[in-house]
């Protein structure tokens, strides 16, 4: 099971208010619609379809609309996506009920003859129909990725048909401290999410109260791991440097012993010379160690070895 169904399930298990909340009931239906219906006319009449390949999310919004309308969506065929290889369901409202459905859910023009763009501001005045339109959003056009090893990060969004909804809900999302950018797709518009922060407000809004805690443990371990790549990167990469610098002494050193056979040298840094030769690998806390000096001492005599070598 995928994090996207998990997250759909706990939603259709809260569910969008008691039985008699039928103003929320309303605006996640609505929200639905917009996310994955049909709407339309047929010989002058309007319409609408609805879309759905999660089976369990389909009978959620049958049992919502019929709590709302009175009514019954019925399902007039499955038809097989060509991406995902999935069924989808397409559930179709009774026509006598279309007209007063649509105007309810604030999709229809006076004279319902034309289709209203956008979120109906009627429909999104409280708080709790505010989320209730998110989750209804979310159960019909959205998914959730969790970061994996083939380099995909937090990543969540929610697609629409049609511009102007789109942008009123990245607007409702900016009310309730959630802010989500807008792209066009095709012929799609998407409201997403890629803050770990703002997807874990997310899924606090929506009532996702497990997948809340499962994307808490993976963003924890996730930084863990991070934390430990960087540090092995840090490791690493001094590493890289401390063995760079050796080859750079050794190499000096030789020169120094071609030219003069370390004639000249001090006692210090003829001993230096000879262990560096002696110990090329070793960094220079072990090379301290070794001459029994401290380590700024043999900085220092390194140093002037180098320079030795620079004047030859």
């Amino acid at each position: 099971m995928n994090f996207t169904s998990d997250i759909k399930k706990e939603i259709i298990a809260r569910g969008l208010g008691e039985k008699g909340e039928l103003a929320l009931k309303r605006a996640g239906f609505s929200a639905f619609l917009r996310t994955s219906g049909e709407l339309g006319f047929v010989g002058g009449e309007p319409t609408f379809f609805l879309v759905s390949e999660t089976e369990n999310v389909a009978e959620f919004f049958m049992r919502v609309f019929f709590e709302t309308f009175g009514a019954e969506l019925f399902i007039t065929h499955a038809t097989m996506d060509r991406m995902s290889g999935r069924d989808k369901l397409v559930l179709q409202c009774p026509q006598a009920k279309t007209i007063e459905v649509l105007q309810k859910l604030g999709l229809l023009k006076r004279g319902g003859k034309q289709l209203k763009e956008g979120i109906t501001p009627s429909l999104v005045k409280e708080e709790g129909e505010k989320i209730a339109y998110i989750q209804g959003a979310f159960l019909g056009g959205g998914s959730c990725i969790l970061p994996s090893a083939s380099g995909t990060g937090y990543h969540l969004e929610i697609v629409f048909s049609e511009k102007q909804t789109a942008k009123d809900f990245c607007d409702l999302l900016i009310e309730l401290e959630l802010f989500a950018k807008l792209v066009e797709r095709k012929d799609t518009f998407v409201a997403y999410i890629k803050s770990k922060e703002a997807i874990s407000d997310f899924l606090a809004i929506v009532g996702a109260k497990n997948c809340l805690n499962k994307f808490a443990l993976l963003s924890e371990k996730r930084e863990e791991s991070n934390r430990n790549n960087r540090a092995q990167n840090c490791i690493s990469g001094n590493a890289d440097k401390a063995a760079i610098a050796a080859v750079k002494q050794v190499v000096a050193i030789q020169k120094i012993e071609k030219a003069t056979s370390f004639k000249g040298l001090s006692e210090e840094l003829s001993s230096l010379a000879r262990a560096r030769l002696k110990n090329p690998a070793v960094s220079l806390r072990e090379l301290a160690k070794i001459l029994n000096v401290s380590k700024s001492c043999l900085n220092h005599r390194m140093r002037r070895l180098m320079e030795i070598a620079e004047e030859l």
